[in-house]
């Protein structure tokens, strides 16, 4: 009896996790139109740094800049809770297939463009090996700093595949600490 309820457990669990290729890329994924500035409006994660701040944290700025190998230069600004933006140069390494990437400086074994219309949304899946320690992120990026409707659809549909709650969620909050730190960027302007 025993034996069947661990069976039946560890199954669960296998099911639940997500494996390598479950969710694919963005077909035909282009990143020269992917590039530009977007801000990350929505995040879920098993990660326990990220839910022991998720409350505190503001919307993230990010510039992505395509190069011709087919990696991606990212720039990313954290809004600091002293009121200043804490940048981060980084590089996503192109993957085996269009719209995947790894970043090996930040921990980041597979990236993923999930879904974008590269106009309006996109969500963004990573996965982290910190010490051993695996964690799932779901990202939902956006042109402007706001919600998108089908964006958060499509993440909160995705989010129970990749093994996530809405309790590991958040919505983060507008901020101006890095607007200066991205002269292209004045929150509310389009992006075009």
């Amino acid at each position: 009896m025993l034996q069947a309820v661990l069976t039946t457990t560890l199954l669960g669990l296998l099911w639940a996790t997500p494996g390598q290729g479950q969710v694919p890329a963005q077909a035909n994924f282009d990143a020269s139109q992917f590039q530009g500035i977007w801000f990350v409006v929505g995040i879920a994660s098993d990660d326990q740094g990220f839910l022991e701040s998720k409350d505190n944290m503001k919307m993230p700025v990010v510039s992505v800049t395509s190069k011709p190998n087919g990696d991606l230069a990212v720039k990313f600004g954290y809004p600091m809770p002293d009121g200043g933006c804490q940048k981060v140069d980084t590089t996503f390494t192109k993957g085996p297939t269009n719209g995947e990437f790894s970043n090996a400086a930040m921990a980041q074994t597979d990236i993923r463009v999930v879904e974008t219309d590269y106009n309006h949304f996109a969500v963004m899946l990573f996965q982290t090996d910190k010490g051993g320690v695996h964690s799932t992120w779901l990202q939902l990026y956006a042109r402007a700093p706001e919600l998108y409707p089908q964006g958060a659809q499509k993440m909160q549909k995705l989010a129970p595949e990749v093994g996530l709650n809405p309790s590991q969620g958040a919505l983060l909050p507008k901020s101006d600490e890095c607007t200066q730190a991205f002269p292209q960027v004045s929150v509310g302007a389009p992006h075009h």
